[in-house]
């Protein structure tokens, strides 16, 4: 079933009815109503309660990715740069943020890079002073799965953390880009990590770049096969003229593709089964509970980045704009009431304003949107749009889509 978008979203907004009790409308009534002129000063300084720090244990790689959009771990710096996050700072940012961040109830700190593994011990630091306030943290790390070590595995296990792991598909296509710094081979070394992580019943996210030569259905249906427990593909981050970034009939079969993903999907849940693939659950549980999304990813307000000197950011891609610091995480909380209003500043644009995906999209990620342009815009709205059918698909049973909030 087909939706009529541009008529259908923002009536939806307004006038649908959820599943949510009393109560729970009305909180999140509180929310969506709380961005007039009247409430700025409620929306601005009462952050969400889950907050997410991305923090750059190292920035360098191992690996030689030809379509890297971090720049091999070196992201926006252009000189010199601090490449490994200290220990002591690790530490320090485990113990300031209960007081920087007092009303979050939970606080996910996400090892990024570069390589994040390649520093095990700033994130056994992190992980050692939040041994004491375990209802508060959890730890998440993206990786390229090439470092094994039973160090590495330990770290790993101790922590739960949560696991981001990128292999693009089977020997021949992975090996084909995502090789050492020495141009050595990295899928057999992965399959090791995959083993190893799932033998300590570690959480696995399984994600794949796809790009010319490589289709979605193809990066999907490969990761389907592997011991993990989600899994996501997407189209490489590139600009248009790079020549890996998909374009003519390429581009077409990954937006048929995520149809395809959208399917089964709309099967898995129709067979009382949690998809796998999640790219559009989010999306759809907006729609089930009647929420417009403020933003597109709270950046400066529920999410913030870290780079490795301990500089603080609205995101961590923007490691090495100087112009995107927020202060450090030695001063005493600066950095916080920056971030907020920085959000507040950096609304949706006029083009996002006028867009039927805005509900849904919240205006786009600036990062992305910088490097892709507007093919990133039409990349959120198709995800959108297949979020919307398979709400459409299940009106007459919509506690169905409870499934994709682990229900």
């Amino acid at each position: 079933m087909e939706v009529r978008r541009a008529v259908s979203v923002d009536k939806y907004f307004k006038n649908g009815n959820s599943l949510l009790r009393d109560e729970e409308k009305n909180q999140r009534l509180n929310i969506e109503n709380s961005n007039s002129k009247e409430s700025c000063k409620i929306d601005l300084y009462s952050p969400p309660e889950n907050v997410e720090i991305l923090v750059n244990a190292t920035q360098e790689c191992n690996l030689n990715c030809g379509y890297c959009f971090v720049n091999k771990g070196r992201f926006n710096f252009q000189e010199k740069r601090q490449k490994a996050l200290a220990p002591k700072t690790a530490k320090h940012l485990i113990e300031v943020l209960p007081n920087r961040l007092p009303w979050a109830k939970h606080i996910c700190v996400h090892f990024y890079g570069g390589e994040p593994l390649l520093n095990l011990s700033a994130i056994n630091a992190a992980l050692e002073a939040a041994s004491n306030n375990a209802d508060l943290f959890s730890f998440a790390v993206t990786t390229n799965g090439t470092i094994a070590t039973d160090e590495a595995i330990s770290t790993l296990t101790r922590g739960k953390l949560n696991i981001i792991l990128s292999i693009d598909g089977p020997e021949h296509i992975h090996d084909t880009f995502r090789r050492t710094i020495k141009g050595e081979p990295t899928h057999a070394k992965v399959l090791e990590f995959i083993k190893k992580a799932r033998s300590k019943n570690l959480f696995i996210r399984g994600s794949s770049v796809v790009r010319k030569g490589w289709s979605l259905r193809e990066a999907h249906s490969y990761l389907e096969t592997l011991a993990v427990d989600a899994i996501k593909a997407q189209a490489v981050r590139l600009p248009l003229s790079n020549p890996m970034v998909l374009k003519g009939k390429e581009r077409i079969d990954y937006f048929n593709d995520l149809k395809y993903i959208r399917n089964l999907t709309i099967e898995n849940l129709r067979e009382g089964k949690c998809p796998k693939d999640d790219r559009f659950s989010a999306r759809v549980l907006q729609l089930l509970c009647r929420r417009k999304r403020e933003s597109f990813c709270g950046a400066g307000k529920r999410t913030f980045g870290m780079s490795s000197e301990g500089t603080i950011l609205p995101c961590v891609l923007l490691a090495g704009k100087e112009e995107f610091n927020l202060g450090n995480i030695e001063d005493e909380g600066e950095w916080v009431q920056k971030g907020l209003l920085w959000a507040e500043k950096n609304k949706p644009r006029k083009e996002c304003q006028e867009c039927w995906a805005l509900p849904l999209c919240g205006g786009g990620c600036p990062v992305m949107l910088s490097v892709c342009g507007e093919d990133e815009c039409e990349m959120v709205r198709e995800n959108c749009e297949n979020a919307l059918v398979i709400y459409a698909s299940f009106l007459e049973r919509t506690e169905d889509l409870l499934l994709l909030a682990g229900v």
